[in-house]
């Protein structure tokens, strides 16, 4: 495989940025470059950080209230009757997934584990 110029290069890194940006994982990004998870992770890395602090804090926010508004959902369809113990597992799953993006995405942590106990009424286990 040959060698990318830096203007290659720089192509890549704005290509994953967008891809990134738009909510595309990290094997999505490397299918579409056609590259591997770890060079796309790399370009996406690399993008990030030579992007101006003030713009850098305009996609936080943008990526926040996308994840907000996942938030949101995952929050509205837990209050559903309806919804199974399994899909309600799903959905907290989910809401912890969300929770960890968007620590990661302030550079925060979070604790390694979250255990969910779920009581059901009636005695049932």
């Amino acid at each position: 495989m040959s060698r990318l110029t830096n203007g290659q290069k720089r192509q890549q890194e704005l290509e994953a940025l967008e891809l990134s940006n738009a909510g595309h994982s990290i094997d999505v990004i490397a299918d579409r470059l056609q590259v591997s998870r770890a060079t796309a992770a790399r370009r996406v890395r690399d993008a990030l950080g030579s992007i101006p602090a003030h713009e850098a804090d305009t996609l936080r926010r943008q990526s926040e209230t996308r994840i907000n508004g996942w938030m949101r959902r995952c929050n509205t369809l837990l209050e559903s009757p309806e919804l199974s113990i399994q899909d309600t597992v799903r959905t907290l799953s989910l809401l912890a997934t969300l929770e960890r993006d968007r620590v990661q995405l302030y550079g925060l942590r979070l604790p390694s584990a979250i255990v969910v106990q779920h009581e059901m009424s009636g005695g049932q286990a």
